[in-house]
């Protein structure tokens, strides 16, 4: 159990640390790298954050001998190490039962509400039979090369389309008009996003902010990607697109946008993003210059993540007193060995010098 939350608060540690960065210079860097490498970015720190082991980078290995008595050295440890053993056993075991608390909070208050929201939209939800509706998805479909039938429903409680289920996807449409062109453009968007198979990355990040939830940077990084998310998913719908295909898509945003937001769940998607940052979701939309790929970048990422962890692993084995005290216990244990050795050498020197002064003497 020690292990385990030591292990923990590093991971989480570390993931803050490059979480700020990322953070920090990403506005820098989405001018220059494409979005699904941005996305893909932080989807790698998502899974840093649920993945808490490092490689360990193994450093030199310096052995101190301990001056002195052996055995009053190694008493001295043993109560040192017994004296606080009960009360960090305690202290340990409350530690891990307030971390689970919190998990369960975490991964029973967005169960319960997803299940209401699917709950909720079955009950208002009726399935699309407008066959004009229904040629645009397949047409959709089929250019995405999207083998798998995907359902498609109206929906009464909703405001904004988005795509729900895990093994039965089903892109849910609200009560709204649109042209053949603004639909097509969101068709295609939900699609998108299950041939990414970003509802099983939400789920991700989800686990992770359900496994650090008493980390704030945590929450940080979950509502950074769910917006690069929708960013990256903007791109690819766009790609090739010219200035005129553009701007009907942004236009089809803010109508969906003056609907709001009335109904939502962490595990679907989200075509309306929010107000707030719609005015750079816009801009995005309308920038047409060649963005760089990110390759290198979410390489140097992932050596960051990696190298990171490894560093504070490292010192806290360093600064662990259980540690210290097995090496000196070996250290002691090979240099008494030796002591002991250079004794009987020494006694053998001794009695084969008296063994020939006796015979000389009996000579």
């Amino acid at each position: 159990m020690q292990g385990l939350l030591v292990t923990l608060i590093q991971c989480s540690v570390s993931m803050t640390l490059i979480t700020l960065v990322y953070a920090a210079i990403q506005p820098l860097l989405s001018k220059r790298y494409a979005a699904k490498w941005m996305y893909g970015m932080w989807l790698l720190i998502a899974a840093g954050w649920i993945i808490p082991f490092r490689p360990q980078i193994d450093q030199l290995n310096f052995h101190v001998s301990i001056p002195g008595n052996p055995v009053v050295q190694s008493k001295l440890f043993m109560d040192v190490s017994d004296m606080g053993n009960t009360q960090a056993t305690v202290l340990l075991w409350v530690l891990a039962a307030v971390w689970g608390c919190g998990v369960v909070s975490v991964v029973l208050y967005h169960a319960l509400r997803h299940g209401r929201f699917i709950k909720r939209v079955r009950r208002w939800s009726e399935p699309v039979i407008d066959v004009k509706v229904l040629g645009i998805l397949d047409r959709v479909r089929s250019e995405l090369r999207i083998t798998k039938p995907i359902g498609l429903s109206m929906c009464e409680s909703i405001t904004n389309p988005m795509l729900v289920g895990f093994f039965r996807p089903v892109i849910l449409l609200p009560p709204m008009k649109l042209s053949d062109d603004a639909l097509s453009l969101i068709l295609r968007h939900e699609l998108i996003h299950y041939k990414r198979h970003d509802l099983w990355y939400k789920a991700m990040i989800l686990t992770a902010t359900a496994l650090h939830w008493f980390n704030p940077l945590v929450y940080l990084m979950a509502k950074a990607a769910a917006k690069q998310c929708e960013i990256s998913c903007d791109a690819l719908v766009l790609q090739n697109a010219d200035h005129q295909r553009r701007v009907q898509y942004g236009e089809t945003i803010i109508a969906v946008v003056r609907n709001g937001a009335k109904l939502r769940t962490t595990l679907s998607t989200n075509f309306y993003g929010g107000k707030k940052d719609l005015k750079n979701r816009i801009s995005l939309i309308m920038d047409q210059k060649g963005k760089k790929s990110g390759i290198l970048l979410f390489c140097l990422a992932l050596v960051g993540i990696l190298w990171t962890g490894s560093a504070l692993t490292d010192e806290a084995n360093a600064d662990d007193p259980q540690t210290s005290i097995a090496i000196e216990t070996v250290t002691w244990s090979y240099d008494s060995d030796s002591h002991m050795d250079n004794e009987v050498t020494r006694l053998k020197e001794s009695l084969r010098r008296y063994a020939n002064n006796l015979n000389s003497s009996h000579k």
